[in-house]
């Protein structure tokens, strides 16, 4: 039984969980990525009421519902290294005797003196390990909705299905696109027409920075083309292999689905290239290449297989080509390899933090107070970030809070590595496939860049590792077909051309 048919009362705030969802991730977005205070705590509130409303709706749903599924969620090793990860934060903000701290870091005694004149002076007898407690508090409080909101969406799509978020989040993006294009047309000064930038910023879209633009489609975009190969993969299933019968699939509405997939696609992949984000553009690429091994190793028909790979050559000629080889070339060939775009200078630095602060580091979102001092190479400009985040989480976090980290990433990555064992090349499979290569993606372009300290990238990325971890809903209650595809049911049925069947004098007549 579909689990729609459960009574009213469960399914009412499954849709407002999905519709606070998208308004959550779009607002992110919209808002200029959500860096400023007006913008990322509503949003942080946001994320953590749409994370409570998905564990509340999916338990309530699943309980009400008139078949036996069993509803999924982050594990219990995941919640435990989340929260592991919040009390080594919460530890940096604990006051302590000013005798203690220099003898846990003496880096931050040093740093402090510098930059509290009553500590140096002796007037502040105790203070917490954090150089601006202020600053990591915001750090732990946005990390602690961030973690509440994977956990929720991991649990709503579990019982639900991720394809309805991934289409709206399809169209979401196309209309982000479709905003990043009309910017880049009218002005580099000015976000929407009024919001004035500083002179040398390089906005696209509705991000100050280029290059956050180009992480939130690069996170995005791969669960886009998982959509698609999933509907290629599973549309196609069944459809004889004349030609006849494959041209009559694309009147069908599940063809017609992909269309508008495959043409969101491209707008979303065009608006990427067109930052001329050199680190977005390669993450992008990496994520293709991740994309079609999934594609080889998962598509079992030879039809489909080269269906689905024509469909990603065509999507990357597509933009390539609109953009301009001469310009994406010119951009990369302008680029000082042997230093990095000067990121080589900000690495040595964030290096030197690091080991001035190896046990407790300076607090979670304070590396600029450490780079005022600690900036050696390029002081043409400041560098209130490292340009690395797993070199700035080494600086800000130190043995406390990275070492948690890393074993959040070794519990995060058995899991998802759990929920891709399920029923190989289905459409949830799919979608976490695209999941997947995401998180590579981004995961890449954080090594040269800072995207995901954007609030708005990181609460989209809250939502991929999501669906990257979310199980394989049980028979029967899977959304990720949706109902009146040729993938509906639950044994699958293809789609066919039936023929009426020719009658012959002295057949009974069928009536009925």
């Amino acid at each position: 039984m579909h689990i729609w048919s459960a009574p009213n009362r469960g399914v009412a705030p499954v849709h407002l969980v999905h519709l606070l969802l998208i308004v959550t991730i779009g607002w992110g977005a919209l808002a200029f990525g959500a860096v400023y205070p007006w913008a990322y705590w509503p949003l942080g509130i946001a994320s953590a009421i749409c994370g409570v409303t998905a564990l509340v709706a999916t338990t309530a749903t699943t309980a009400t519902a008139a078949t036996t599924t069993e509803a999924g969620g982050t594990s219990p090793a995941l919640n435990g290294a989340f929260f592991l990860v919040a009390a080594t934060i919460s530890l940096q903000l604990v006051p302590i005797p000013a005798r203690m701290l220099s003898e846990v870091s003496p880096g931050a005694t040093a740093l402090m003196g510098r930059l509290n004149p009553a500590f140096a002076a002796g007037l502040q007898p105790v203070h917490a390990v954090s150089v601006w407690p202020r600053d990591t508090s915001v750090a732990l409080l946005l990390f602690a909705s961030f973690a509440l909101f994977c956990a929720g969406l991991t649990s709503l799509f579990s019982v639900t299905g991720a394809r309805r978020f991934v289409e709206c989040l399809t169209a979401f993006g196309a209309l982000l696109a479709i905003v990043g294009f009309v910017q880049k047309s009218l002005s580099n000064r000015y976000l929407y027409g009024f919001w004035e930038l500083e002179i040398g910023r390089m906005p696209f879209g509705p991000f100050v920075n280029r290059n956050h633009f180009a992480g939130w489609m690069v996170m995005a975009l791969p669960l886009t083309l998982g959509l698609l190969v999933a509907g290629i993969d599973q549309g196609m299933r069944g459809v004889k292999r004349s030609w006849h019968h494959r041209v009559l699939w694309f009147a069908s509405p599940e063809a017609n689905r992909l269309i508008l997939a495959a043409a969101a696609a491209v707008l979303m992949a065009l608006s990427l290239m067109l930052t001329m984000s050199r680190s977005g553009i390669t993450a992008f690429g990496l994520s293709m290449l991740v994309t079609g091994w999934f594609v080889s190793q998962s598509v079992q028909s030879r039809a489909r297989r080269i269906a689905a790979a024509v469909c990603l050559v065509l999507l990357t000629a597509t933009v390539i080509v609109w953009t301009g080889p001469d310009v994406i070339a010119s951009r990369f060939a302008a680029a000082d390899w042997g230093e990095f775009n000067n990121r080589k200078g900000a690495w040595i630095d964030a290096w030197s933090v690091a080991r001035a602060f190896p046990w407790v580091g300076t607090g979670l979102n304070t590396y600029w107070a450490a780079a005022l001092f600690y900036q050696q190479h390029d002081m043409s400009y400041f560098f209130g970030q490292a340009h690395n985040d797993y070199l700035q989480l080494a600086a800000e976090g130190g043995i406390l809070v990275t070492v948690p980290a890393l074993v959040c990433l070794v519990v995060f990555v058995r899991d998802v590595r759990r929920s891709l064992r399920g029923t190989r090349g289905d459409a949830s499979w799919w979608l976490r496939a695209g999941a997947v290569a995401s998180l590579i993606a981004i995961g890449f372009q954080e090594t040269v860049d800072f995207s995901l300290q954007m609030p708005g990238n990181a609460a989209l990325f809250a939502a991929v590792c999501a669906v990257a971890l979310h199980a394989p809903s049980s028979s029967g209650s899977n959304l990720d077909i949706p109902a009146g595809s040729v993938a509906s049911t639950s044994r699958s049925r293809s789609l066919r051309v039936v023929e009426p069947k020719r009658s012959r004098p002295g057949d009974p007549v069928e009536r009925p």
